[in-house]
């Protein structure tokens, strides 16, 4: 296996003689086995190795001893090691996000930090390829995101993504590793584990080779999309013109005559070259060709505070430079609706038990219908909000100010509302007027979906 991974190093350029790599190591498999790898190639190369363990706050004792762990392997093999400790559950509430995103982002962020002008390495495998892709699948992503988990991402690297878990875990016997088991790998309640445990193992049945193709289709988009992507830029080049910063205008006659596929290519690049934070999704995709079609003067209001505007034989696309842009959604029962302006999906639904659903790209909350009654809305801050703090009802203004939500901000936050009663400040807090209790007989349960680049 050192070959396998020595030879995806040097196809890739992953780091260079004399680097530093910053090494992701949680204790399990896939990471003792990299960290044992690359200790083996440092000497000859001259890398300078630093593992980095985050505690994520979660799984009590369990956690404690995967940290300690970690530091002791690095102490026999002479590796400098640092620990990161995080109360995920915390920052996950704050930030309306789901745990799994919210550890994911701060392992970054920690990464980034140590990783002193060299790269970052973690341990994705084949297998993990191969769930991605079929959790994007069934998201409904292009082609994109059917490229996977890539090889090289600007400064991470991943040595191991063609190893097999099978592969790794014959590299760590073999070679006598130890290695520790995250006992909630085998709980089925976040939708990578389905997948893993569930899902893949079923298709391995049908297709005995089914984690190796995924993972070669995988390839096979990456190539074809490095193709499109520059042909779209050639395109782009021919119809737009970029004015300043803050605007891009493209020539709808020269948009038209393109094939749609490459009318949102172009429209994406539009996107990034003034900066979108996220990926142009297929919804607004959707919104952007019907724009083609409509008169002149009209436009959208778009995620990442883009305004996009149909200006006589020119689409302009610009920063939205303009405060307090409101909306206001209806939320049926039982759908799940996108709020273009804040990027995000909800969903809801009632019935008469709990909802136990977990999802690691979502955040969940669940209050009391039986208190509510009437139809609910996700939207903008109105005149007259409240929101239910402790025993008392504080003006929603009050809650932003003292909560520290900038002021060019607060226009923009979304709302899960009925009436002028505040449920859930997306992200912050939510009303403690309308938690279920004991005598809780209907359960409404409110999911936000944000998109999220990988």
């Amino acid at each position: 296996m050192q070959n396998k991974v020595w030879q995806t190093m040097e196809q890739f350029h992953m780091c260079p003689y004399g680097g530093n790599i910053v090494v992701g190591v949680s204790g399990g498999a896939d990471s003792v086995a990299l960290l044992h790898i690359l200790k083996g190639f440092a000497q000859g190369q001259n890398w300078s190795l630093t593992a980095i363990h985050v505690h994520h706050g979660l799984r009590g004792a369990e956690a404690d001893h995967d940290r300690a762990f970690v530091e002791e392997i690095c102490r026999k093999w002479g590796i400098p090691c640092k620990v990161y400790y995080f109360d995920v559950a915390k920052e996950a509430q704050m930030r309306g996000l789901g745990m799994e995103e919210t550890g994911r982002l701060l392992r970054y962020q920690v990464f980034e930090k140590e990783r002193n002008g060299g790269v970052i390495a973690v341990a994705h495998n084949k297998n993990d390829q191969a769930e991605t892709i079929l959790m994007r699948l069934c998201r409904g992503a292009g082609g994109s995101g059917l490229t996977g988990i890539r090889p090289v991402r600007d400064f991470i690297v991943r040595p191991l993504l063609f190893c097999t878990r099978e592969e790794i875990e014959g590299y760590c016997e073999k070679n006598g590793l130890s290695y520790c088991q995250d006992s909630t790998n085998m709980e089925n309640t976040y939708t990578r584990n389905r997948v893993r445990n569930q899902i893949l193992p079923l298709l391995m049945e049908i297709y005995p080779k089914a984690t190796a193709h995924i993972a070669q289709a995988a390839e096979i988009f990456a190539e074809e999309e490095e193709y499109l992507q520059g042909q779209a830029m050639e395109l782009f080049s021919s119809a737009g013109e970029k004015v300043g910063n803050h605007e891009i205008r493209l020539n709808i006659s020269a948009l038209t005559n393109m094939h749609r596929v490459m009318q949102k290519r172009v429209f994406g690049i539009a996107f990034q070259k003034l900066g979108a934070k996220k990926d142009v999704t297929f919804v607004h995709f959707a919104l952007l060709e019907g724009l083609l079609k409509q008169e002149s003067g009209k436009s959208l209001h778009l995620p990442n505070k883009m305004i996009v505007q149909r200006n006589y034989d020119v689409i302009t696309m610009k920063k939205d430079r303009v405060e307090g842009v409101g909306f206001c959604y209806s939320l049926p029962m039982g759908q799940e609706i996108f709020v273009a302006e804040a990027n995000l999906f909800v969903r809801t639904w009632v019935c008469t038990e709990k909802s136990t659903e977990k999802n690691e790209d979502s955040c969940t909350k669940v209050f009391d219908y039986d208190k509510i009654g009437c139809a609910i809305f996700c939207r903008t801050r109105q005149k007259g909000d409240r929101l239910a703090v402790g025993n008392g009802r504080k003006k929603l203004k009050d809650f932003m100010i003292d909560d520290k939500i900038p002021r060019d901000e607060r226009d923009r936050v979304p709302l899960i509302a009925f009436e002028d009663q505040i449920l859930w400040v997306v992200g912050k807090r939510s009303s403690a007027a309308y938690q279920v209790d004991g005598a809780t007989k209907r359960f409404l349960t409110v999911q936000i979906r944000r998109f999220v680049k990988e």
